[in-house]
């Protein structure tokens, strides 16, 4: 439920008052306690177990819009990340916005979660992927121990081989989108970086991403389809990667998803399929690309007091120009309980794995591994919390 706030126009000497336009207070906190475990692995590590209060995608949000006249709407958004649990500096902006709507649809500039990653989020039966557990452990990373990486240059002023930036969930900013209306169904949208991060070098790097995606889905209809397709430049993703090349001078990073989904009644499936490819330039090794498949399955069944998730993904062995990358696959599989308390609040259980092979380092969100993780190392994550929205 959103509460509308009484905007307060500060009039200076001897101007006349000025209307503004009211503003909208938004958002969802999620808190819980969380118990996380990463192994040893099998080829250097030690086993670690920690528990933490984790506030997952937990957020504040201030919204206004302004009719311009001619069906034209301005329009602004602000998120702020909220952790309640630290005492940190955390109060960061995540998905942020100035921009223009109207019939043709909608243009924005700010900081984004581009349509790409939605894609994967949105179709995920465990909140939409905000805790531990959602398909992003799986997707939209080839592993390299990294995860929800953000930016061009995983915040960083600069990009380079040195810096390689590998995920393609990835929250960008500089960014400018245009959003689509719906055609009888069919959707779209488009974003695009601005060259910010541009460098001389050397060497000299130009790092943006353009993200475009699709969406399938007749009105009444109890099915949909989409399809996204990603490129990074000058990211270096691909030297991260174990097989992947060091150095280099430019590189293409391509990510492809086809995914749907199906009603039936009180349940609900979805598929996806993901190839990720990682090319660079320049650089002295015979190895110059990489190249990884991933599925993913998830299914929700809604009940009278909430619903249960479920889901499972498997990310392939990788493979260079030259050949596969033995041991490079791993399943990650979450289960969930979302109980409703109330029409804002909300009991939350959740229960994920993640097996790598044994030269695998996907990670887990709520686990010691997000900083890292041995080859071969497994983790699990279990979850109890609250989630409050307004």
């Amino acid at each position: 439920m959103k509460k509308s706030l009484i905007a307060v126009a500060v009039a200076g000497l001897f101007a006349a008052p000025v209307a503004m336009a009211d503003v909208t207070l938004s958002g969802a906190i999620n808190l819980g306690i969380e118990m996380g475990k990463t192994g040893a692995g099998t080829t250097s590590g030690k086993s670690l177990t920690q528990t933490i209060l984790n506030s997952n995608y937990s957020h504040v949000d201030l919204e206004s819009v302004d009719d311009i006249g001619g069906g034209n709407k301005v329009i602004f958004h602000y998120q702020l990340i909220a952790q309640p649990q630290s005492t940190g500096t955390d109060n960061t902006n995540r998905n942020s916005f100035l921009g223009v709507m109207g019939s043709w649809g909608a243009f924005k500039m700010g900081t984004n979660e581009n349509v790409y990653e939605r894609m994967m989020y949105t179709a995920d039966p465990l909140d939409g992927a905000v805790g531990p557990g959602g398909n992003l452990n799986i997707l939209g990373t080839p592993g390299a121990g990294a995860l929800f990486q953000v930016g061009q240059c995983g915040g960083a002023a600069t990009c380079g081989p040195g810096s390689p930036q590998v995920d393609f969930y990835r929250r960008t900013d500089n960014t400018i989108w245009y959003e689509s209306p719906n055609f009888n169904g069919i959707s779209f949208e488009v974003d695009y970086t601005l060259s910010a991060h541009k460098t001389n070098g050397p060497p000299a790097v130009d790092p943006t991403v353009l993200s475009i995606g699709g969406k399938w889905q007749p009105e009444g209809a109890p099915f949909y389809v989409d399809l996204a397709y990603e490129v990074h430049n000058d990211m270096f993703g691909g030297n991260a990667i174990s097989g992947g090349t060091a150095g280099g001078t430019g590189s293409k990073d391509e990510g492809v998803q086809l995914g749907g989904g199906w009603s039936f009644g009180d349940l609900g499936l979805a598929l996806r399929y993901e190839q990720l490819t990682y090319k660079t330039s320049g650089a002295s090794s015979a190895v110059n690309e990489y190249k990884r498949d991933a599925y993913w399955f998830g299914l929700k069944y809604n009940m009278p007091s909430g619903y249960v998730g479920f889901e499972v993904g498997k990310a392939n062995e990788g493979k260079t120009n030259v050949s596969t990358v033995a041991n490079t696959d791993a399943m990650m599989w979450g289960i969930g309980y979302f109980h409703n308390l109330s029409k804002q609040s909300q009991l939350q259980i959740i229960y994920a794995r993640t097996d790598n092979s044994s030269a695998a380092t996907y990670v887990m969100a709520g686990t010691p591994s997000t900083a890292g993780v041995a080859a071969g190392a497994d983790s699990d994550v279990f979850h109890v919390g609250l989630k409050h929205t307004f």
